[in-house]
């Protein structure tokens, strides 16, 4: 018996969009519409641009020689206009009295600085999973490492105060806690020097500070070995430096540049600190980065940042979670939220067409329904 045959399938036939579309049809010029498109976004990104655009200031401040557009802030910078800042902020930095040194995770284990929400430490869960992932010691990457490499191989007098201060104690080790970079021998030279530079009788040039005699130890030779690579420009260099060939990363020279006053009394000149908006305000032009508002706009509500408020990042960072991403995306589920686009019905003048010609084929039908 023959097995039965079967005919092959006749293949499908393809739709073809065009052949088979029913509705409305215009012609359409891709390459004119896409031409005026280009044009008109190049003049209206032009027209913001002179109206808003920030202009390249330099980094003047009242009472400062006016530097030229688009400096950066540097050690050089600072140690030619407030040499006094910078000696006393390398004093602070190698005390552990700075603002970094005493910053906690990610930068250092100082015990009781993270901030803290309902009694939860993030960033102490965070240094318990992942340890400190930037760690700095202040006075050693900000002072000591520097001086130790730049200055000591040729100026053994450096060379000789850099091992003095290193014998009496102190923790250099990366990440080490504010408590314990400074010996008790060490905190006695600091804080006679710190007082000593802070006193009217001292004098500065960029590469001096002159004070009365005292028991300072080794640390006036070390402070003035950080001034002179600063004056120079090599401290820069070293903060910078990386093991990659081309390095971005000025992570330890935007934190030992923010732990002086010259940094800040520019920025409050320019109009970009805390208070001013600074996140969104980009130097003192209006409006500055506006998609920021609701982050900048967290700092500036007397209740989110009253006096002393220790957990006011954290607290910011919170809500932008909640009102940037949560509530966005459960909105539709939210009672009242959800009810806004009835009340304020922008979506009508969003798709005006849609709801134009869906009301135009009601009317219609009517009229055929009523014929």
């Amino acid at each position: 018996m023959a097995a039965p045959t079967h005919e092959p399938a006749e293949p499908r036939a393809k739709r073809h969009p065009i052949a088979t579309w029913q509705g409305p049809e215009r012609r359409f010029d891709l390459i004119t519409e896409g031409t005026v498109a280009v044009v008109v976004i190049a003049l209206l990104c032009v027209l913001a641009t002179s109206l808003w655009g920030s202009p390249d200031g330099g980094l003047t401040y009242p009472n400062a020689p006016v530097s030229p557009p688009g400096q950066a802030f540097s050690a050089r910078y600072w140690d030619a206009n407030d040499p006094s800042d910078l000696a006393q902020t390398a004093v602070q930095e190698l005390l552990g009295g700075s603002k970094t040194a005493g910053y906690g995770p990610p930068f250092n284990t100082t015990s009781g600085a993270s901030q803290e929400f309902i009694g939860i430490h993030p960033a102490d869960v965070a240094r318990s999973i992942f340890g400190l992932t930037l760690p700095i010691n202040t006075a050693d990457d900000f002072v000591l490492a520097p001086v130790s490499q730049i200055v000591s191989p040729y100026d053994p007098t450096v060379a000789v105060a850099v091992r003095q201060y290193k014998r009496a104690g102190g923790d250099l080790s990366p990440g080490a806690s504010a408590d314990r970079l400074a010996s008790p021998l060490q905190t006695t030279w600091l804080d006679n020097y710190a007082k000593a530079l802070a006193a009217s009788t001292a004098k500065f040039t960029a590469t001096t500070a002159t004070v009365p005699p005292g028991n300072y130890g080794p640390v006036p030779v070390i402070i003035q070995a950080e001034q002179l690579i600063a004056s120079n420009g090599s401290l820069d260099g070293y903060l910078q430096g990386s093991d990659h060939q081309l390095s971005t990363d000025t992570t330890k020279g935007t934190m030992f540049f923010s732990d002086g006053t010259l940094w800040g009394t520019i920025a409050t000149a320019q109009g970009v600190a805390g208070d001013q908006w600074g996140v969104m305000n980009e130097l003192w032009d209006y409006p500055g980065q506006v998609w920021l508002w609701l982050y900048a706009g967290m700092y500036q509500v007397p209740a989110l940042n009253p006096s002393g408020n220790a957990n006011l990042d954290l607290d910011v960072g919170l809500l932008m979670i909640l009102l940037g991403f949560l509530l966005p995306m459960f909105a539709p589920w939210i009672p009242g939220i959800n009810r806004i686009p009835r009340w304020i019905p922008l979506y009508k003048i969003i798709f005006r067409d849609y709801y134009r010609d869906a009301s135009a084929k009601k009317r219609n039908g009517r009229d055929r329904s009523g014929s």
